[in-house]
């Protein structure tokens, strides 16, 4: 099971040493000569959580490869066997919550440039594939959702537990909820549960998959790809590609996914017009099955701020284009980092680690309404993404 000191394992800042953790973005020489960009993330220690740096990085060469017409598709990856990106660097998010809590001016400046990339790349008119080996979150997330092939391998993990830290899943992350199977988005963020790639594949997060064991394969196949300067004629070929990898010998590899088989229960369990009404169904099943077990835990030991922010983000899901969430989120993200919860549960989670998280309340029933909806003001009288 992930958990969300998977978000970052070491103590140091990464905001230092910045080429060390994005490896210089290179171009992959295919048969006919073109070019394919090549991103790698590269901080296999912190499992490959984003930086400023690294994101500031990522979105000056795709905007410099979107002129290129030589330049047809985009590869992305983590470095590492464990995680594609298990987040942002939120110890440095931390360090700069604590130093100014009231205005953080790193973490404004981090979340609207990593909206920005993740918009970026939904937009991009070049095909992104990103190779989803290993953990999945958060950050990670939004590369991945951007992206028009999402591939992933047996060894994906993917979660967004964002609710144990006193944040709430971001990153567009609320465009897509609607988009998912009755009832799992919402289980999934206040319960932090993680899904297998087969769980990825059948809910649609993802929708490739090649085992790990033919990745060189395909890295090498995708140069003989006969690369032309139609987009879509491009998107064939590299679906066909991808295609002969999911053949039933190789999908036979993949491992059991646990959501297929509970998904009606999640659909009852999240049935109601209250986030009070669910949070009792979810807490109170009466199971010996560990997958629901470990989501009653990850409801209990989370923000109860955050489980009412979580219950906006899925009344919104249906109503906001793209633009409007990223616009919505940034509002939403600034104002938690002004407002203690979200420092208080990476101090208890990631930097002491004591897991006892002293929350501004300590049920979700105490969450007062006027609390709530400071919460979803704007935090600035000018939203930094309207030109999106």
């Amino acid at each position: 099971k992930l958990t969300l000191c998977d978000m970052h394992r070491t103590g140091k800042s990464s905001l230092v040493n910045a080429c060390r953790v994005l490896q210089r973005p290179h171009e992959i020489e295919t048969d006919n000569g073109s070019k394919i960009g090549h991103i790698t993330l590269n901080s296999p220690e912190t499992l490959n959580s984003l930086t400023l740096a690294m994101v500031e990085g990522i979105s000056k060469q795709l905007k410099d490869w979107e002129k290129r017409n030589s330049l047809k598709a985009v590869l992305i990856e983590g470095a590492g066997e464990k995680a594609f990106c298990a987040g942002g660097d939120i110890r440095a998010l931390y360090d700069s919550m604590i130093e100014s809590p009231k205005k953080s001016m790193y973490a404004e400046e981090f979340f609207e440039k990593e909206y920005r990339l993740d918009y970026q790349l939904h937009k991009y008119p070049k095909p992104v594939i990103s190779i989803l080996d290993g953990i999945v979150m958060g950050g990670g997330a939004g590369l991945m959702l951007g992206s028009h092939y999402r591939v992933c391998t047996e060894r994906t993990r993917f979660a967004m537990p964002e609710i144990g830290v006193g944040l709430f899943p971001d990153v567009g992350f609320t465009f897509f909820i609607d988009k998912l199977p009755e009832g799992l988005g919402k289980y999934m963020m206040l319960t932090a549960t993680n899904l297998k790639a087969a769980d990825t594949q059948f809910c649609g997060l993802t929708n490739q998959y090649v085992d790990s064991s033919f990745l060189e394969n395909f890295y090498s196949k995708i140069k003989s790809i006969d690369w032309v300067d139609d987009v879509k004629s491009n998107q064939i070929s590299i679906e066909n590609l991808l295609n002969q990898f999911n053949v039933p010998k190789n999908l036979d590899l993949l491992p059991q996914g646990m959501l297929e088989e509970r998904l009606d229960k999640i659909r009852s369990l999240t049935k109601g017009d209250d986030l009070q009404k669910v949070v009792e169904n979810i807490l109170n099943n009466p199971t010996d099955d560990e997958w629901f077990i470990a989501g009653k835990a990850g409801l209990e030991n989370g923000c109860p701020t955050s489980a009412h922010l979580i219950w906006e983000q899925c009344k919104r899901s249906s109503e906001l284009t793209l633009e409007e969430v990223f616009r919505f989120e940034l509002f939403l993200a600034i104002q938690i980092t002004r407002r203690g919860d979200f420092s208080e549960g990476i101090r208890a989670v990631i930097i002491e680690k004591d897991n006892s998280p002293n929350w501004k309340f300590k049920t979700i029933d105490e969450v007062p309404r006027d609390w709530v909806q400071e919460h979803l003001e704007p935090a600035w009288k000018y939203n930094p993404l309207e030109d999106i």
